[in-house]
């Protein structure tokens, strides 16, 4: 079975020994909306079918969104009450010792959290039908009150990725919906979900062999 490549910068031998090819591992694109920057972990670098310089790109901080509370569920807020519930949500995060970072394209929070499979919130309605403007699942951060209503700080549980390309004046810019079906970069964002879960499959047996190990050691104690 051949193995998927690493992130860009990682060199992996057949005996499994890592390298480092490249110590610059991070990029920055600007949000010309907002004109705010997002920096980025630099994943893969490839070139789409027409021969464009391009990257898959996941952002350094982890990326948030907010969510409020109704009658019938968590729901989205709009851009006007997203800016004014912006201080409460930053000093929800400071209070875990997160801080919040007015990026471009996503909110991210920086600083580490922890969380479990009970913290993995799922969004659908109670028939199991999905929620227009919300994802499947989300993990919960933190959350905080305003006005006698309660909101909901969460990251996605996948990771965030972008696909930037190369233009013409040689900066990255974000790819749009015709170059995401360029078969290059279907096979770019294949082999970084197929080097993910080679992860989390060999987290998943440490785990196991440490809890071998364990009971092991209870027997010999006995």
């Amino acid at each position: 079975m051949e193995l998927p490549e690493p992130p860009t910068g990682f060199v992996l031998d057949d005996n499994g020994t890592v390298t480092l090819s490249t110590t610059n591992r991070l990029a920055t694109i600007v949000d010309p909306i907002s004109n705010l920057p997002l920096e980025c972990v630099i994943r893969r670098v490839f070139k789409s079918s027409d021969r464009d310089e391009c990257m898959l790109l996941c952002p350094v901080d982890t990326p948030v969104q907010i969510l409020k509370s109704t009658r019938d569920g968590w729901s989205a807020i709009s851009d006007e009450e997203d800016e004014s519930v912006l201080p409460a949500a930053a000093y929800a995060l400071a209070k875990i010792h997160m801080h919040l970072v007015y990026s471009g394209y996503c909110y991210t929070a920086r600083g580490g959290f922890c969380y479990t499979d009970k913290d993995i919130l799922d969004f659908h309605t109670d028939d199991g039908k999905e929620v227009d403007g919300l994802p499947s699942e989300g993990v919960e951060i933190t959350y905080f009150y305003l006005k006698n209503t309660r909101y909901l700080i969460y990251t996605p549980p996948e990771p965030v990725q972008f696909v930037v390309v190369k233009d013409e004046n040689g900066m990255f810019q974000m790819a749009d919906d015709d170059l995401l079906d360029d078969p290059a970069v279907i096979d770019s964002i294949d082999e970084e979900t197929e080097f993910n879960a080679l992860v989390e499959e060999e987290a998943a047996v440490i785990e196991a062999l440490m809890d071998d190990e364990e009971d092991s050691d209870e027997e010999d104690y006995y």
